[in-house]
């Protein structure tokens, strides 16, 4: 039987972007935390297969391509090396080789510069932006606090809420389109990842037949 370890998510912190007040009508009351959850060898394989590396933290799927195969990847936003806690920010990962692939290709043809020039002119395209990434940081500071108690380190508080899911302390900063899309396909909270979206359509499950 899976252990769901659930966070109640109802604490008050401060962004660069301004002050973030506990809002649980975006997902839910909870957050299940990474390192809480069993899932099966299979599945952890898989997932490690199209990651191509072993991650420095634990990890669960968070979403499924349509052939069930791993999407995105929930990770826990601190992790110990060399006896010293370190943030990790970048805690959604996107493995579909479909949507890397069609992502890497709106990049190379310019995206992110257009959706980082977009955050500077477009203010309702910047608020909705600046909403999500809000969102993005409560969960990350909640996940801490379950895995490091009350006294979080004041470097990796800084970093949890003054960066965006692509870890950038810029907020026109977007720098990689991979993680605004995971973001967006994980919790429906990303602009940026809404309308990658929408030009390169949801995964079909068709992984063989990707040609690099």
């Amino acid at each position: 039987m899976p252990m769901f370890f659930l966070i109640n998510k109802n604490s008050l912190f401060s962004l660069n972007f301004g002050i973030a007040i506990a809002d649980n009508s975006f997902r839910g009351r909870y957050i299940i935390l990474a390192n809480n959850i069993r899932q099966s060898e299979t599945d952890r394989q898989k997932a490690l297969e199209l990651l191509g590396r072993e991650p420095r933290t634990p990890f669960i799927i968070k979403t499924r391509c349509a052939d069930g195969s791993p999407q995105v990847l929930l990770a826990d936003p601190v992790f110990k090396e060399d006896n010293i806690w370190k943030p990790f920010p970048t805690f959604l990962w996107l493995v579909c080789p479909e949507l890397k692939l069609k992502a890497a290709h709106l990049e190379q043809e310019g995206l992110v510069k257009h959706y980082s020039e977009r955050l500077q002119t477009d203010s309702v395209f910047r608020a909705e932006f600046e909403k999500g990434q809000k969102e993005i940081s409560k969960i990350r500071i909640e996940m801490a606090h379950q895995i490091l108690g009350e006294d979080i380190p004041e470097h990796i508080v800084e970093i949890l809420t003054e960066t965006t899911i692509a870890g950038s302390r810029n907020i026109a900063g977007v720098k990689c389109l991979h993680a605004h899309l995971a973001q967006e396909l994980a919790f429906g909270n990303n602009p940026i990842g809404k309308d990658v979206l929408v030009q390169v359509g949801n995964c079909q499950g068709n992984h063989e037949r990707i040609k690099q």
